[in-house]
């Protein structure tokens, strides 16, 4: 019984600690995903199409090294990422 008490006021604590900290992360995290409307961020020039995000930039080049090798578009640009955003592929 002890033994149970003791597990069930350690869980509660670190709940207590923890907590705050959460809440602050996220609060710090909306304000950068909120801005936006996907896509974010244009490609430098015009002409390209919005294909979708990918958390990696490796993830979104190697997409559009795959695309250009299967000749479904001739190139394309990972723009945005960050800390709080994901990368979008445009393709031409």
């Amino acid at each position: 019984m002890r033994l149970r008490n003791l597990v069930v006021g350690l869980a509660a604590g670190s709940a207590v600690l923890v907590g705050p900290v959460l809440s602050a992360a996220s609060a710090h995290a909306a304000p950068a995903t909120a801005s936006c409307n996907h896509p974010c961020h244009p490609p430098a020039s015009p002409g390209y199409t919005y294909i979708t995000d990918y958390y990696w930039a490796s993830s979104c080049n190697d997409t559009g090294n795959q695309g250009i090798n299967a000749h479904r578009w001739s190139t394309y640009q990972c723009t945005g990422g960050g800390q709080f955003e994901n990368y979008e592929l445009w393709v031409k």
